[in-house]
């Protein structure tokens, strides 16, 4: 089918006639009826029962709009990133995240990017990691943020920024306590550990196994937002990414490093293949600048020292 053929068999599907994808296209009704009977022509297959004066659609023809909505899904997106590339100020951001960066990290940054651009409109998702695979393969979202993604043949991922995992506990149970650097102050106490496997959790994982760390599991759940906020009512103590630590109350949570520390990096997400609008490498500057400020944030509220995930 040629490009014109497609515009008017789309037309007609959304109207559901040809007077009306006539109007919607400012063209006559003849020349839609012609360029129909042609593309039919080309295919070899009806796309409309004509009965009655309607145009009904046949199952072939609503097997090739899905796909043609997603062309002009595609051709709606290459617009807008002709439009942000020629202005680099305003224009639309589809953007996804990991519920632990969407909930303080990307917020900060989005502050940041709106009071440049403030003409920049923006559609937010909080997704896992996979989830955000997917959109990014379906065109559906321009970047996505997320903690050390695996590499894909349909994604590319540049590196943002680095960072640590902290350990976060209620603030009452280190009252009294003289050695915070010393794990003997958690024994007993309940944790709150992560259920999802990613690549940051295993190695946390390890870590803990390999200091012989024996936790007293209470609560499991799937993201570091949920084990900050449970750990927030006084729930249990966990060990959570610095972006989602510095997020919580500090009247409430104690925060401290870990020695060794476990390491990790903040990176963002694009089709492979697809160029870069200038609004994305601006949203990552201020990610990475918001990440920045993360840093600093732990190093002030972070208690001295450092909890030694290794007996003593």
């Amino acid at each position: 089918m040629r490009l014109r053929q497609i515009e008017v068999f789309r037309a007609v599907m959304l109207t559901g006639s040809a007077s009306a994808a006539a109007r919607l296209l400012s063209v006559s009704q003849p020349v839609v009826s012609r360029v129909l009977q042609h593309a039919e022509l080309t295919l070899g297959f009806p796309l409309f029962d004509r009965t009655g004066g309607r145009l009904k659609p046949t199952p072939e023809a609503e097997a090739l709009f899905v796909q043609v909505q997603r062309a002009f899904g595609e051709i709606e997106r290459i617009d807008a990133l002709a439009s942000n590339l020629r202005r680099g100020t305003s224009g639309l951001l589809r953007v996804a995240a990991t519920p632990s960066l969407a909930s303080h990290l990307l917020p900060a940054a989005l502050q940041a990017m709106r009071e440049a651009c403030p003409g920049v409109a923006c559609d937010l998702w909080a997704s896992h990691t996979a989830q955000i695979e997917q959109d990014l393969a379906a065109f559906e979202i321009d970047a996505g943020f997320a903690i050390e993604p695996a590499e894909r043949v349909t994604v590319t991922v540049t590196t943002l920024a680095r960072s640590e995992m902290v350990l976060a506990a209620p603030r009452a149970w280190t009252e009294g306590v003289m050695r915070l650097d010393d794990r003997a102050w958690l024994v007993g106490r309940p944790f709150v550990g992560l259920a999802e496997a990613t690549p940051l959790g295993e190695r946390l994982a390890a870590a803990l196994d390999q200091a012989k760390w024996e936790a007293q599991t209470s609560l499991r759940v799937q993201t570091y937002a949920l084990a900050g906020s449970l750990v927030e009512k006084g729930l249990g103590y966990a060990f959570l990414d610095a972006y989602t630590a510095v997020g919580l109350d500090p009247r409430r949570i104690a925060l401290l490093r870990l020695t060794p520390q476990i390491e990790f990096s903040l990176d963002m997400m694009c089709g492979a293949g697809v160029v870069r609008s200038l609004l994305v490498d601006r949203l990552a500057d201020c990610l990475g600048e918001a990440a920045a400020g993360c840093a600093r944030e732990v190093d002030r509220r972070a208690a001295p020292g450092a909890l030694a995930l290794g007996a003593r």
